[in-house]
This record gives structure tokens, sequence and C-alpha cells, in this order.
């Protein structure tokens, strides 16, 4: 959630929005961080038994599909950072048809539609391109397997309309120009895409007082860095902390609630169906709490793999243990595995461009 010397989120105000949230709303379970961290050291132990702890400690697990760019594809930056700018608010209203690509849903179904696209000859990354589409051309592209719609289309075409013309007026046409003009350095970059494109631009109001937690802009740079070295051109180095990538799945605090770490005091709506309003108070207080779950597992992981896990690992990969990497991979794959049982859960929707 912060850096030790630089603050990629307002750090002092997300404490103040979980000390309020407390007070009647919801609170953090400490036995249900407990048991989350408990169940991500076996997963870590398990990986490492199935000879694959690199891959869930040092890669995204959503990033190895078959529908992402491999690596150093010439296309991946401006492919990924399409990907990200229309991960927004997949679900449909309850009882409406599911969007779904390949059977998929969420943020996956965008990554299958683009990779279509892609593989059909649509060159989807490209800016000179998605500037021009149309409604119908983007509902086509976007087409579910029931040849529904993509919730949002209009909108997000808009989107795409207005974060392709900043690459167009700005950075010769392609995100590539965005990573370079920032040094390497993943903290400008941070601030760059959620300055410059206003799709990222994640700031609310809590009590007037604003509150800035770049999500959307952290997951598209935690991308770019898992996609290239260092040592390549578009390779950017990590001087902070490193944040979570949680949000990518808008399901994540209902895991949260899934391990009673996330426990909500009384129903936050007032009807049945209704949709948890964007900037609102407790919207922002569940964005919040689930930050510092997450803050919260990750320091306890800390102190117990040093003693339990760190062992049993070659040394080679001690200097890479990604604590923060380990716990989204475990999110992400504990919510596939679990889909229907976390249904029982309490799950508040939001119509956001964030997640």
């Amino acid at each position: 959630m912060e850096s030790e010397n630089e603050k990629p989120s307002d750090v002092d105000m997300v404490l103040h929005v979980v000390d309020e949230a407390q007070k009647e709303k919801m609170f953090i379970n400490m036995k249900g961080v407990e048991q989350i961290a408990l169940e991500v050291m076996t997963y870590i132990v398990r990986n490492i038994e199935n000879f694959n702890f690199g891959e869930v400690a040092l890669n995204y697990v959503r990033l190895s599909s078959e529908y992402h760019p491999e690596r150093y594809d010439s296309r991946a930056a401006d492919w990924l950072f399409v990907l990200n700018t229309l991960n927004f608010s997949t679900w449909v209203p309850n009882n409406a048809q599911e969007w779904k690509v390949n059977g998929l849903t969420g943020y996956m179904a965008v990554a299958a539609a683009i990779k279509r696209a892609i593989d059909d000859g649509k060159p989807i990354w490209d800016p000179k391109f998605y500037t021009k589409l149309t409604v119908d051309e983007m509902k086509f592209i976007f087409r579910g397997d029931d040849n529904n719609d993509m919730p949002g289309t209009h909108e997000k075409l808009k989107i795409l309309h207005a974060v392709g013309n900043t690459l167009l007026d700005c950075y010769k046409g392609t995100f590539a120009e965005c990573i370079k003009s920032c040094n390497r350095d993943a903290l400008m970059l941070m601030i760059t895409i959620h300055n410059n494109f206003g799709v990222y631009r994640d700031v609310v109001y809590y009590d007037e007082e604003s509150v800035s937690l770049y999500t959307k802009a952290w997951t598209l740079v935690a991308d770019i860095r898992a996609f290239y070295s260092t040592e390549h051109e578009l390779g950017i180095e990590l001087t902070m902390r490193k944040c979570s990538t949680m949000f990518v799945d808008y399901r994540i605090p209902q895991v949260l609630n899934h391990f009673n770490a996330l426990v909500f005091k009384k129903n936050l709506l007032k009807e049945e169906n209704e949709i948890l309003k964007h900037g609102s108070k407790e919207e922002l207080e569940i964005r919040c709490c689930s930050c510092m779950i997450i803050k919260y597992v990750q320091q306890l992981l800390m102190e117990r793999c040093e003693k339990y896990v760190k062992r049993y690992l070659p040394e080679t990969l001690l200097p890479k243990f990604d604590y923060m990497c380990l716990i989204d991979n475990f999110l992400w794959d504990y919510r596939q595995m679990y889909d229907e049982q976390l249904k029982k859960s309490v799950l508040y929707k939001t119509y956001t461009l964030q997640y």
C-alpha cells in the first residue's frame, strides 16, 4: 500500500478511512487475516513441492494465459495498456445474461476478446486503429459467446478514443513512449499514467479530503514490470515497496469476507440489488480495509516465512521472494478455484472505471 520513502497512496488518509469504517460499518478481523496468511503459506509450500514456486513468486498467474502477449512481443506494451484500460465493471445486473468470451468472465473475458481480435487481423493494440472504431465495430470485436454486448460498450469506446488520442498527441502513438519517458522509474510511470489518462485517475473524497489510491495505474505498471526485464528498453525499476494488484478482480473483497477477515456489521445497501456508488464512503471504506488486510497478511508472512518456509527454498530463489506477488496470486487462484462457494459471501457491486 505504501513506500517507506514515497507515497503512491495517501497513507494517512487510508488509515483514517479504515479507522472510521471500523466504528460502525465493518471491521478487520485479525483471526481471519491470520487464516489467510496460513492459507498463503500452504499455497507457498504446495508450489515449492510442485517445483512451481518461481511462477507464483515472481510472475502474476493471470498473465500466463494464452490470451496475453508473449514476453517481449513488440506489441505487448500497447496490448497490455488496452487490456488494463478496458478492465472495469464487466459484471451485468442481476438476472441479466452474463457476458462471457470463450466461456470466461471479467478480466479474462476482456483478455480473450482482445486476443481474438488480434488473431483475426484487427490491430486493437494500435491507437491509430482503435481511435477510429465505431460502436458497431466495438460491439463486434467484444461480442460475447451469445452475441451479447460487453457491459458498458459505449463508455469503453469513448475511453479508448480518449486514451488513444493522448498517445497519438503526446507519445508518438504508442504506450511504449510513455514508458520510456519515465526513465525506468516505476513510481514515475504510475504517477504519469494516473495524471495523464483520465480512466486511470483514481481520486475520491472522504470527509472532504482527497484520497488517491492509484489502483488501476499500479496494476498496469506491475504488468509492464512483469513483461520486461530491467535490461530491456522498456524495463522499469522499483524503488518503492510493491503495491497489491488485487483489484484486477473486483470480487477479491468477497474472498476477504469469506475468510472473515473483512466483516460487515450491517448491510451497506438500503435495497436488494442496489449498486454501491463509486466514491461513496462505503465503497472507499471497503477498498481501504481490503488494502489494509493485504498489508497485514504481508506482515504476517514476512515474520513466519523467515522461520518456516525459507528453509525449504533454494538459495537462488531467496533474493527474489516477492510476498505481494504471492498474495495476489493466491487470491487470484483461490477466487477461480472456489467461485461457487464464494458466491455465498457478501459481494457489493460498484460501477467504477477503476476495477
